[in-house]
């Protein structure tokens, strides 16, 4: 396959897409509002980083929704809102309708993880992911919660986005029957081509990270970059800062597809 593919643009540190605003707006009330949701009871990391890094980068307002088991556990601050758990302390079905009021509040949504392998968890991520009328970004474990209901949401009218682990992304299009298989081994024209199939079938973002690169994905339009041109790490790029951001950035360039505006804060 020839790599002179006009759908594969290969970023430098030279930034591709100079049209994305990465500094936000200087009126907060244009920054835009996000709604983090994650947690469980002792997991909290994952929210808290998220909500520092969200407000440092620049968003207008922040919110993070935990399960109520951790309300002995976390700083009472205004940012931080509750919804009930089920017994192991992580997101009950009675929580469905908290999640969404918060929802209807926000511009985006972050379902940041660290919410526990619970099958009642899963059943109202799913409900959510079907429910929910904003845009939606998954990362980290919460990925393998909404997982079992990607045929669905795969499609849904609002936008969506996920950064996922090699093997998540092979379990996500198993999952989903795509007839294209993924390997932890494969060449990365080959994973560039899946990426940019899957994703002129589906209106989801995608962003992963194989053979030292960066790769993300939207539209069939698909951004590579070394990760030793960015100013992250393997390892970093799990941490949640990095779509953090990337999110944070969407909501003042909104009209931007969201594969640039993560691709201009690698």
């Amino acid at each position: 396959m020839s790599e002179n593919l006009d759908y594969w643009h290969r970023q430098s540190t030279k930034k591709l897409f100079n049209e994305v605003d990465l500094l936000p707006p200087e009126q907060r009330r244009f920054a835009g509002k996000l709604l983090i949701i994650g947690g469980n009871r002792g997991l909290f990391f994952a929210v808290a980083n998220a909500l520092e890094t969200a407000k440092r980068f620049g968003a207008g307002e922040v919110r993070a929704l935990m399960p109520d088991a951790l309300k002995n556990q976390v700083p009472s601050t205004p940012e931080l809102y509750f919804a009930e758990a089920e017994a192991s302390g992580a997101f009950g079905r009675m929580a469905l309708q908290e999640m969404l009021r918060q929802a209807e509040w926000a511009d985006a949504v972050l379902l940041i993880g660290d919410s526990g392998k619970n099958a009642e968890t899963t059943l109202v991520f799913a409900e959510f992911m079907e429910k929910c009328q904003k845009p939606v970004f998954v990362t980290r474990d919460a990925v393998e919660a909404v997982t079992p209901s990607a045929a669905d949401w795969a499609m849904r009218e609002y936008e969506t986005g996920v950064l996922l682990t090699m093997p998540q992304l092979q379990k996500l299009l198993r999952t989903m029957y795509y007839p294209k298989v993924i390997t932890l081994s494969m060449p990365t024209n080959q994973l560039v081509e899946t990426l940019h199939k899957f994703t002129l079938s589906y209106p989801v973002s995608v962003a992963t990270y194989h053979n030292d690169l960066l790769i993300v994905a939207q539209n069939g339009e698909v951004v590579t970059q070394t990760i030793a041109e960015t100013n992250w790490t393997p390892i970093s790029l799990w941490g949640g800062a990095l779509y953090t951001q990337a999110i944070v950035a969407r909501l003042w360039n909104s009209e931007k597809d969201f594969y640039k505006v993560l691709a201009s804060v690698l």
